[in-house]
């Protein structure tokens, strides 16, 4: 009987010990890297997708939110480890704030879920690995040794910890607008056909489109037109289309294929739109438009265009635009 009672504690300690790891050293460590990997990108463009969709429906500034999420989880991670009273609950809340998020990410198709900034690692991985955290928090997290709730935290710590908070949020909100900006790199400022003067760019470093604003007003008129460089003159004449396309996109390729290549029965003008760092040179598409006039967007700036997008012109005003699937592309005039 003594033996198996000493067996049962020494299993305790273990998984108590196990839990403690878990709480205080291996999930903090995954939160702090993650943290530090977007700290450094410092770009929005690699939030998770399902933020940027939620988020940026509602108008809120996406460089907001990144600042907000990297500040929460240094906070967290000092939680994690200068309180060990509080460790299990703060890694329990935070994980479980990650998890709906990257169900988001995995139903929307996102190919990375941001939260290693410019790494890519699919959301499906990540949230094994967070629900797997998650769960070894709730199951071994019984038998961590822990503070008494009535017994007070000790202060030091709690001072600590405050420090590390505040200066977290110091961290986070200091992020530069524009990674490439940070780094002291020029970008050329365009100025669209008709625009008398240059267009300065996102003031964030990002452009998160609202196409139902666009409906009804001048092309040359919306904010997207004054930063194009190469947009022709004759977009005010007759019935036009305008492509958004990505050099290294499928979609847009297959989009161009079928329904703009050969002769057009309408002008159209297909605008290329790099990644913040610069264009992709890997999986480049085959151009099939041959009568397409060409125009591009500035590297240095995340454009949330999910391309391809289709906008119809009627003399120069936006009569459809929208993120369309090849299969079914919105605006296209039959």
């Amino acid at each position: 009987m003594a033996t198996r009672v000493q067996t049962t504690n020494a299993v305790t300690e273990d998984v108590g010990a196990l839990a403690v790891i878990l709480a205080r050293v291996v999930i903090p460590l995954w939160l702090f890297v993650g943290a530090v990997l977007k700290l450094v990108d410092g770009s929005p463009g690699n939030l998770p997708a399902a933020l940027i969709k939620w988020f940026g429906g509602l108008g809120v500034d996406l460089m907001f939110v990144l600042r907000f999420g990297i500040a929460v989880e240094l906070i967290v991670v000092g939680v994690m480890v200068l309180l060990p009273s509080l460790a299990r609950l703060a890694g329990v809340v935070m994980l479980g704030a990650f998890l709906p998020v990257l169900i988001g990410d995995v139903l929307l198709g996102a190919s990375s879920c941001g939260c290693f900034g410019a790494i890519t690692i699919h959301p499906g991985i990540t949230l094994v690995v967070d629900f797997a955290f998650f769960l070894g928090l709730l199951v071994l997290g019984r038998r961590e040794p822990r503070l008494a709730l009535t017994r007070t935290l000790p202060t030091s710590r709690v001072v600590l910890a405050g420090l590390w908070s505040l200066a977290s949020v110091a961290v986070a909100f200091a992020l530069t607008t524009n990674g490439s900006m940070a780094a002291g790199e020029d970008v050329e400022t365009p100025v669209a056909a008709g625009n008398a003067a240059a267009a300065a760019l996102p003031a964030d470093g990002y452009y998160l489109p609202q196409y139902e604003s666009w409906i009804g007003r001048p092309f040359l008129e919306l904010e997207i037109a004054s930063w194009v460089l190469g947009l022709p003159e004759d977009l005010e004449t007759g019935q036009q289309y305008v492509v958004f396309f990505r050099k290294d996109c499928e979609h847009c390729h297959e989009l161009l294929e079928i329904y703009f290549n050969g002769s057009l029965s309408w002008p159209t003008t297909a605008i290329a739109v790099p990644e913040r760092n610069g264009w992709p040179t890997e999986n480049l598409q085959v151009f099939p438009c041959h009568d397409c006039r060409m125009a591009e967007l500035p590297a240095g700036v995340d454009w949330f265009l999910q391309t391809p997008v289709l906008v119809r012109l009627g003399d120069g005003v936006v009569e459809c635009a929208a993120e369309v699937d090849p299969d079914d592309p919105e605006c296209l005039a039959w």
